[in-house]
């Protein structure tokens, strides 16, 4: 996850992602919520928290929220948007080893952080920390890329332009398919134009891997959690399907 997530990168965030509906994915996870805790969720852990999308409109909803990101430069401006939003507090930390003192009723990976753990290293750590800051009880959930789906439509390039404010900003995606890793790595060039005049241009790689059902419901079960649901996602009255590439799992830890 090194050389991601950078100044350049977090600055175009917002802008990049405006029409991603962060209210509907938030109706998905308070639906897994009642679908699958024990009792009343109240404090909720968000980690890969981001610029705070996700962690400042649950907050809005009354949870009390912690997002924990390892880049400061998201961090930054999730701290700008927060004041005022809820219960809600940020802090630096990785999603593979952050510990609190006191555990959460529930757990969140959103927007595929889960698919950032490209390393079985990685993938098994950052469940036993998903585990390790949840009440017996308590629930996980997170949003991945399908691998079913993945393997029979892998990506391609995309060129996207936003507009925000007086500024143009281009998106350049090219993903390379590696099968036999589960990943995709996709080299995304962020290019600001202001006035006629390049502000910025920037380039990051970012690898992503998905995931299998069996797969996942072996490594829950073995760092302390029964799969509860596996949907699709947004909508999780549809199950996770090799026609769609986000689905989102929900684990209840034991």
């Amino acid at each position: 996850m090194t050389g991601v997530f950078n100044e350049a990168y977090a600055s175009a965030y917002d802008a990049m992602y405006a029409d991603k509906s962060n209210a509907a994915e938030c109706d998905a996870v308070v639906s897994l919520f009642r679908k699958c805790g024990d009792r009343k969720i109240s404090r909720l852990l968000d980690l890969g928290c981001g610029t705070g999308r996700h962690a400042i409109e649950l907050a809005g909803r009354g949870f009390d929220v912690t997002g924990v990101d390892f880049s400061e430069a998201m961090l930054a401006r999730a701290r700008e948007r927060a004041p005022g939003k809820g219960t809600l507090d940020f802090a630096q930390g990785d999603a593979r080893s952050y510990r609190s003192a006191k555990p959460f009723d529930a757990v969140l990976m959103n927007f595929n952080v889960l698919g950032y753990m490209s390393s079985n290293q990685d993938f098994t750590a950052a469940l036993a920390t998903a585990r390790a800051n949840l009440r017996a009880g308590g629930v996980f959930v997170a949003d991945f890329w399908y691998g079913p789906a993945v393997v029979i439509d892998p990506p391609g390039e995309r060129l996207r332009e936003i507009t925000a404010g007086d500024s143009k900003i281009l998106r350049c995606s090219r993903g390379t398919h590696e099968p036999d890793r589960q990943c995709i790595s996709i080299a995304i060039r962020v290019i600001e134009v202001q006035q006629g005049q390049i502000r910025a241009d920037s380039e990051e790689v970012h690898t992503m891997r998905y995931f299998f059902p069996l797969e996942l419901e072996l490594a829950l079960q073995s760092h302390g959690f029964r799969l509860a649901a596996l949907t699709g996602y947004p909508d999780i009255e549809k199950p996770a399907s090799a026609s769609e590439w986000l689905a989102a799992l929900c684990a209840v830890a034991i």
